[in-house]
């Protein structure tokens, strides 16, 4: 009844400001199309294929003791850990989805992969955080490193999930490299359209809920506190959108150590619209409140080694 109520009002607030959302859902569009689409789409397509022909067992293989004494899931969850820290959001979150229904990982090995392989990766927080938003390739190298060592220790915490055991699928196979690959790049593409289509109906809704001023008893409380509006503000946004949240943590009057401090907890968050790209694909594997719970505590765990870093090298 409640989500109802919101929708219907989120839908009344585009009828009454038409040209306002349109805008709002180009700007989005642009992001998909500019950002994920190039960067994405290629490797769900490869990615896919390695998995189809069987390729994936000889690239984790090497990895199969520490998988196994670290995270007591099978070799195959390494392979995921290092497309995800290549790749970034919602990479890791993809390739658990296809190689849980494919029979590669049981579902509680699938859950504790989630855990430590629902990461950013370096094009993102080097290049467009680092270097383009804080102007500074320093804190970008520092941001990674904290948010990949907290993904390794994040998957620590939860390796005592319920463990199944499991005969493992053969993940050779003898398809048609024809078929295949059309049916990697079907796949792929409604992958990447599901996700552009969350990314439009996140940023409208953020904007929505800006218009309305629902953020302002929040920033009222935290101005009363002693924390200035404009990092309120800036949390607030990551806590939706890491691109906006990190955007807005550039321009504060901060030091470099505290502006690349909170950019590492927002990147390693998430923020609410990486959270429903990811739970698209994963929504079979976990709930929204154990995905949100792991990314705070991963969130947790990146900002202490951040804190860490930026107290030695700044």
């Amino acid at each position: 009844m409640i989500l109802s109520i919101v929708v219907f009002f989120v839908l009344l607030l585009i009828i009454i400001s038409p040209q306002k959302y349109i805008s709002v859902s180009f700007n989005a569009i642009e992001v998909w199309y500019k950002v994920l689409l190039p960067s994405l789409f290629p490797f769900f397509v490869f990615s896919k294929l390695l998995t189809s022909f069987g390729y994936v067992k000889n690239i984790s293989s090497c990895f199969e003791k520490v998988s196994y004494k670290l995270y007591k899931t099978p070799p195959i969850s390494s392979y995921v850990f290092f497309m995800s820290i290549l790749t970034g959001y919602p990479v890791g979150s993809k390739l658990c989805s296809d190689l849980y229904k494919d029979g590669y990982l049981s579902k509680s090995d699938a859950k504790k992969c989630i855990t430590y392989t629902s990461n950013s990766g370096p094009m993102f927080i080097i290049g467009s955080v680092g270097i383009g938003m804080l102007i500074s390739k320093q804190a970008g190298y520092i941001i990674l490193i904290s948010h990949i060592i907290g993904a390794l220790l994040n998957g620590l915490l939860y390796r005592n999930l319920k463990y199944e055991t499991k005969q493992t699928k053969n993940i050779y196979s003898n398809k048609d490299v024809e078929s295949s690959l059309s049916s990697c790049v079907m796949d792929s593409i409604f992958s990447i359209l599901l996700i552009g289509g969350i990314v439009v109906v996140a940023f409208i809704f953020i904007e929505v809920l800006n218009n309305i001023g629902i953020f302002n008893p929040i920033i009222y409380i935290f101005s009363k506190l002693g924390v200035d509006e404009n990092i309120t503000t800036a949390i607030v946004n990551g806590f939706f959108e890491i691109t906006k949240g990190c955007l807005s943590v550039s321009s504060l009057n901060l030091s470099l150590s505290a502006k690349t401090i909170l950019s590492c907890a927002i990147i390693s968050f998430g923020g609410i619209s990486t959270t429903m790209q990811a739970m698209a694909f994963i929504k079979d594997i976990v709930t929204y409140k154990f995905f949100i719970g792991q990314k705070i505590t991963h969130m947790i765990l990146s900002t202490i080694i951040c804190a860490i870093l930026c107290f030695i090298f700044f």
